[in-house]
């Protein structure tokens, strides 16, 4: 079942999954295009997917900009927008 997510309004868009396996080894994407991994099964990933949110939500902003420079990320400005959302 599809559903808008907080503040969305209309269709909800086409979601993919953020899980991914890449020789036999199991990652997950950030929203802004980092690849974090590997984990040894989909549900290590998932748990890890959820723990990198948990962080994101919670972290100071200090402490989210020393951890954001050290990430290859294509749009670290959205990161700060979804943390401020919460």
């Amino acid at each position: 079942m599809k559903a808008n997510r907080n503040g969305e309004t209309g269709k909800p868009p086409h979601r993919s999954s953020r899980i991914f396996t890449m020789e036999q080894q199991w990652y997950f994407s950030t929203r802004e295009g980092t690849d974090i991994g590997p984990f040894n099964s989909r549900l290590e990933a998932n748990n890890g997917l959820q723990d990198f949110i948990q962080f994101i939500l919670l972290a100071n902003i200090k402490t989210l900009r020393i951890f954001l420079s050290t990430l290859n990320i294509h749009d670290k400005k959205n990161l700060f927008n979804y943390h401020k959302s919460y």
